[in-house]
Protein backbone atom coordinates (compact mmCIF):
# COMPACT_ATOMS: atom_id res chain seq x y z
CA UNK A 1 0.00 0.00 0.00
CA UNK A 2 1.05 3.55 0.74
CA UNK A 3 2.89 2.76 3.99
CA UNK A 4 6.66 3.43 3.99
CA UNK A 5 9.60 2.57 6.21
CA UNK A 6 12.51 5.02 6.17
CA UNK A 7 16.14 3.90 6.17
CA UNK A 8 19.57 5.55 6.11
CA UNK A 9 22.80 4.64 4.34
CA UNK A 10 26.02 5.80 5.99
CA UNK A 11 29.69 4.96 6.55
CA UNK A 12 30.20 2.53 9.46
CA UNK A 13 29.69 4.13 12.87
CA UNK A 14 28.24 7.35 11.50
CA UNK A 15 24.53 7.96 11.36
CA UNK A 16 23.57 9.15 7.92
CA UNK A 17 20.87 11.52 6.81
CA UNK A 18 18.13 10.91 4.28
CA UNK A 19 18.99 14.05 2.30
CA UNK A 20 18.73 13.38 -1.40
CA UNK A 21 19.33 9.63 -0.89
CA UNK A 22 22.89 9.86 -2.29
CA UNK A 23 25.80 8.79 -0.07
CA UNK A 24 29.37 9.15 -1.37
CA UNK A 25 32.16 6.89 -0.12
CA UNK A 26 35.65 7.87 -1.26
CA UNK A 27 38.77 5.72 -1.30
CA UNK A 28 41.55 4.28 -3.41
CA UNK A 29 43.33 1.02 -4.08
CA UNK A 30 46.97 0.95 -3.03
CA UNK A 31 49.65 0.16 -5.57
CA UNK A 32 50.08 -3.56 -5.94
CA UNK A 33 46.61 -4.42 -4.67
CA UNK A 34 43.76 -5.61 -6.85
CA UNK A 35 40.74 -5.08 -4.64
CA UNK A 36 39.44 -3.25 -1.58
CA UNK A 37 36.44 -3.73 0.68
CA UNK A 38 34.38 -0.59 1.20
CA UNK A 39 31.88 -1.12 4.05
CA UNK A 40 28.70 0.86 4.62
CA UNK A 41 25.70 0.55 6.93
CA UNK A 42 21.99 0.48 6.30
CA UNK A 43 20.08 1.68 9.36
CA UNK A 44 16.37 1.84 10.10
CA UNK A 45 15.57 4.71 12.50
CA UNK A 46 13.58 3.63 15.52
CA UNK A 47 10.10 4.75 16.62
CA UNK A 48 8.62 4.62 13.14
CA UNK A 49 4.91 3.86 13.20
CA UNK A 50 3.90 1.80 10.22
CA UNK A 51 1.72 -1.19 9.41
CA UNK A 52 2.97 -4.74 9.75
CA UNK A 53 4.12 -6.42 6.56
CA UNK A 54 7.06 -6.69 4.16
CA UNK A 55 8.84 -3.58 2.95
CA UNK A 56 11.28 -3.54 0.04
CA UNK A 57 13.64 -1.05 -1.57
CA UNK A 58 16.49 -1.12 -4.09
CA UNK A 59 19.92 0.39 -3.62
CA UNK A 60 21.97 1.43 -6.61
CA UNK A 61 25.72 1.13 -5.98
CA UNK A 62 27.78 2.96 -8.59
CA UNK A 63 31.60 2.90 -8.87
CA UNK A 64 33.23 5.96 -10.41
CA UNK A 65 36.85 6.43 -11.42
CA UNK A 66 38.41 9.66 -10.20
CA UNK A 67 41.26 9.43 -12.69
CA UNK A 68 39.60 12.19 -14.65
CA UNK A 69 38.11 15.43 -13.39
CA UNK A 70 34.65 14.34 -14.50
CA UNK A 71 34.61 10.89 -12.93
CA UNK A 72 33.68 8.07 -15.27
CA UNK A 73 31.21 5.33 -14.38
CA UNK A 74 33.19 2.11 -14.00
CA UNK A 75 30.49 -0.27 -12.78
CA UNK A 76 27.02 -0.37 -11.28
CA UNK A 77 25.31 -3.00 -9.18
CA UNK A 78 21.96 -3.21 -7.41
CA UNK A 79 20.97 -4.69 -4.08
CA UNK A 80 17.52 -5.35 -2.70
CA UNK A 81 16.56 -4.42 0.86
CA UNK A 82 13.85 -6.51 2.49
CA UNK A 83 12.45 -5.80 5.97
CA UNK A 84 9.62 -7.64 7.71
CA UNK A 85 7.71 -5.60 10.30
CA UNK A 86 6.04 -8.02 12.69
CA UNK A 87 2.46 -7.53 13.91
CA UNK A 88 2.12 -6.02 17.36
CA UNK A 89 -0.94 -5.29 19.48
CA UNK A 90 -1.02 -3.59 22.87
CA UNK A 91 -4.19 -3.13 24.89
CA UNK A 92 -4.98 -1.75 28.31
CA UNK A 93 -7.94 -0.65 30.35
CA UNK A 94 -8.16 3.12 30.41
CA UNK A 95 -7.23 5.62 27.72
CA UNK A 96 -3.55 4.67 27.37
CA UNK A 97 -3.11 1.43 25.40
CA UNK A 98 0.42 0.86 26.74
CA UNK A 99 -0.43 1.46 30.42
CA UNK A 100 -0.40 -2.34 31.02
CA UNK A 101 -3.63 -2.24 33.02
CA UNK A 102 -4.70 -5.78 32.18
CA UNK A 103 -7.51 -6.20 34.71
CA UNK A 104 -10.25 -4.06 36.17
CA UNK A 105 -12.80 -4.64 38.94
CA UNK A 106 -16.29 -3.18 38.81
CA UNK A 107 -17.98 -3.24 42.22
CA UNK A 108 -21.72 -2.52 42.03
CA UNK A 109 -22.08 -2.55 45.83
CA UNK A 110 -25.65 -3.43 46.77
CA UNK A 111 -27.22 -4.74 43.58
CA UNK A 112 -30.27 -2.96 42.21
CA UNK A 113 -32.06 -3.57 38.95
CA UNK A 114 -31.15 -0.85 36.47
CA UNK A 115 -27.72 -0.16 37.93
CA UNK A 116 -25.09 0.73 35.33
CA UNK A 117 -21.31 0.88 35.40
CA UNK A 118 -18.80 1.65 32.65
CA UNK A 119 -15.13 1.33 31.83
CA UNK A 120 -12.83 2.14 28.91
CA UNK A 121 -10.11 0.18 27.16
CA UNK A 122 -7.72 1.21 24.41
CA UNK A 123 -5.85 -0.65 21.69
CA UNK A 124 -2.83 0.29 19.61
CA UNK A 125 -1.75 -1.95 16.74
CA UNK A 126 0.14 -2.01 13.47
CA UNK A 127 -2.16 -4.62 11.96
CA UNK A 128 -5.84 -5.39 11.71
CA UNK A 129 -7.30 -7.03 14.80
CA UNK A 130 -10.52 -8.54 16.12
CA UNK A 131 -12.12 -8.39 19.56
CA UNK A 132 -14.09 -11.18 21.20
CA UNK A 133 -15.42 -11.50 24.73
CA UNK A 134 -16.03 -14.52 26.96
CA UNK A 135 -17.92 -14.77 30.27
CA UNK A 136 -17.06 -17.38 32.90
CA UNK A 137 -20.77 -17.62 33.84
CA UNK A 138 -22.13 -17.17 30.31
CA UNK A 139 -23.55 -13.73 30.90
CA UNK A 140 -25.00 -13.90 34.42
CA UNK A 141 -23.82 -12.90 37.89
CA UNK A 142 -23.51 -16.13 39.87
CA UNK A 143 -24.18 -16.44 43.62
CA UNK A 144 -21.09 -17.28 45.66
CA UNK A 145 -22.52 -20.48 47.22
CA UNK A 146 -25.47 -21.56 45.05
CA UNK A 147 -26.50 -21.70 41.39
CA UNK A 148 -28.75 -18.65 41.82
CA UNK A 149 -27.97 -15.89 39.36
CA UNK A 150 -28.87 -12.35 38.35
CA UNK A 151 -28.96 -11.29 34.71
CA UNK A 152 -26.96 -8.40 33.32
CA UNK A 153 -26.23 -6.99 29.87
CA UNK A 154 -22.95 -5.86 28.37
CA UNK A 155 -22.69 -3.16 25.73
CA UNK A 156 -19.54 -2.56 23.70
CA UNK A 157 -19.48 0.86 22.08
CA UNK A 158 -23.26 0.97 22.45
CA UNK A 159 -23.93 -2.48 20.95
CA UNK A 160 -25.26 -5.31 23.10
CA UNK A 161 -22.91 -8.30 23.45
CA UNK A 162 -24.07 -11.93 23.59
CA UNK A 163 -22.12 -13.85 26.25
CA UNK A 164 -23.94 -17.17 26.12
CA UNK A 165 -21.38 -18.97 23.98
CA UNK A 166 -18.13 -20.37 25.41
CA UNK A 167 -15.60 -20.10 23.89
CA UNK A 168 -16.68 -16.96 21.98
CA UNK A 169 -17.31 -17.34 18.27
CA UNK A 170 -18.62 -13.92 17.32
CA UNK A 171 -16.24 -11.11 16.44
CA UNK A 172 -17.53 -8.06 18.25
CA UNK A 173 -15.28 -5.51 16.60
CA UNK A 174 -12.68 -5.39 13.84
CA UNK A 175 -10.32 -2.47 13.53
CA UNK A 176 -6.91 -1.32 12.30
CA UNK A 177 -4.26 0.67 14.21
CA UNK A 178 -5.41 2.65 17.27
CA UNK A 179 -8.87 2.63 18.81
CA UNK A 180 -10.69 3.50 22.03
CA UNK A 181 -13.70 1.56 23.31
CA UNK A 182 -16.35 1.88 26.02
CA UNK A 183 -17.93 -1.04 27.90
CA UNK A 184 -21.23 -0.56 29.74
CA UNK A 185 -22.65 -3.14 32.16
CA UNK A 186 -26.34 -2.97 33.10
CA UNK A 187 -28.07 -5.02 35.83
CA UNK A 188 -31.30 -6.33 34.27
CA UNK A 189 -32.32 -9.13 36.65
CA UNK A 190 -34.83 -8.79 39.48
CA UNK A 191 -32.65 -8.13 42.51
CA UNK A 192 -35.63 -7.98 44.89
CA UNK A 193 -36.19 -11.75 44.70
CA UNK A 194 -32.53 -12.82 44.62
CA UNK A 195 -30.80 -14.64 47.46
CA UNK A 196 -28.66 -12.54 49.77
CA UNK A 197 -24.96 -12.86 49.15
CA UNK A 198 -22.14 -11.99 46.81
CA UNK A 199 -22.64 -12.28 43.03
CA UNK A 200 -19.87 -12.12 40.43
CA UNK A 201 -18.75 -12.92 36.91
CA UNK A 202 -15.47 -12.60 35.07
CA UNK A 203 -15.24 -11.21 31.53
CA UNK A 204 -12.22 -11.80 29.33
CA UNK A 205 -11.47 -9.70 26.26
CA UNK A 206 -9.75 -11.67 23.51
CA UNK A 207 -7.87 -9.38 21.11
CA UNK A 208 -6.10 -11.10 18.22
CA UNK A 209 -4.39 -10.10 14.99
CA UNK A 210 -6.35 -10.82 11.81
Amino acid sequence: GQEVLEFEVSPPGRSGALGNNIVELSGNIARGQFQRTVPFEVQIPSRQKTLAGRYTARLEVSLYSDASSVGELADRQYMELVVDVLPRIDASFGTDPVAHQKSQTLDFGTLRQGQKSSLDFSVTANTGYSIKMVSDNRGVLRHEFTQSSIDYDVFLDGNVVSLEGSPPNDVLLSAVTNSHHRMDLLITGNTETGLAGHYSDRLTLVISAD
